[in-house]
Parts: structure tokens; sequence; C-alpha cells
């Protein structure tokens, strides 16, 4: 059973907020040259679901997987509860739209990892990290507005 449709847009400001959270965890870890500290391995770090060490170079690799994770799974989920609710199609358009966009960001994630962060395409990633943090807080504000007509 869906939630109230006021209580959406909760879910997808938090999705948000992991969202930016992985970027700027993505950018520390580009910046201090830790792109590959999880190795050539994805969706696993270093062969394993849980890395257990204190290279920072790794944790910081993994700790963007899992923002970027997390913001998914919260996004995806007042995605779903979008589609879901009655309303303003254009909730629904946003909806779809940082799924798919979101989902093509993460293949591209594992895609720089697996051809060891070539500069054309870790330069694709970092664009469409912007582009689905902004799809994303759209979606959340279009929720908001949904909600508060509701």
């Amino acid at each position: 059973m869906p939630l109230a449709p006021a209580r959406v847009h909760v879910y997808a400001y938090a999705g948000v907020a992991l969202l930016f959270l992985a970027v700027t965890i993505g950018a520390f870890t580009r910046a201090y040259g830790a792109g590959m500290g999880c190795g050539p391995d994805w969706p696993t770090c270093n062969g394993e679901i849980v890395p257990f060490t204190s290279d920072t170079a790794t944790l910081l690799e993994y700790f963007h997987r899992v923002a970027a994770g997390l913001g998914f799974v919260l996004i995806s989920y007042a995605a779903y509860l979008a589609l879901k609710t009655p309303g303003d199609v254009s909730v629904r358009l946003w909806a779809m739209a940082t799924v798919v966009v979101l989902m093509a960001q993460i293949i591209l994630g594992a895609v720089v990892v697996w051809y060891h962060l070539n500069p054309p395409l870790s330069a694709l990633h970092t664009t469409l990290a912007i582009v689905t943090v902004a799809l994303a807080t759209g979606m959340a504000v279009k929720l908001s507005q949904s909600s508060a007509r509701s």
C-alpha cells in the first residue's frame, strides 16, 4: 500500500541528499586519486561486499558507492510511489526520467571502474552525476508541490 502523497517527497529529498553526498565523496575520491580504491571490481570492492580496511583510498571509493546505492534505493522508492499516486502527470515524468538517468549513471560508474578511470568516461560520469542530482531535485520539488495540493 503506497504512503499518503504527503509523505512521498520525504523519500525523494532524502535520496537527493544521499546523491549529493555521493557526488561530494566522488569529488574527494577523485581529488585524492582514489578512484581505483576498490580495484577493478564492481560492484564488489577488492572482491569483498564490505571491505575491512583502513586504507583511505578504499574507504573513499567504498563510501562513494554506498552513498550512491542508498540514494538509488530512496530515489527509486520515491519514484515508485510517485508512479502509483494519482495526480499530476509531470510528477510521473520527472520520476521516470530520474530513475532512467540514475540507472544510466550507476552503469556508467561501473564502466568507468572497468576501464580504469578512462578520462572521457570519467568526465561523462561527473557530468551525468550533476544531471542526476538536478533531476532528482526536480522530482522531489514536484512531489512536494503535488502533496501540498492534496
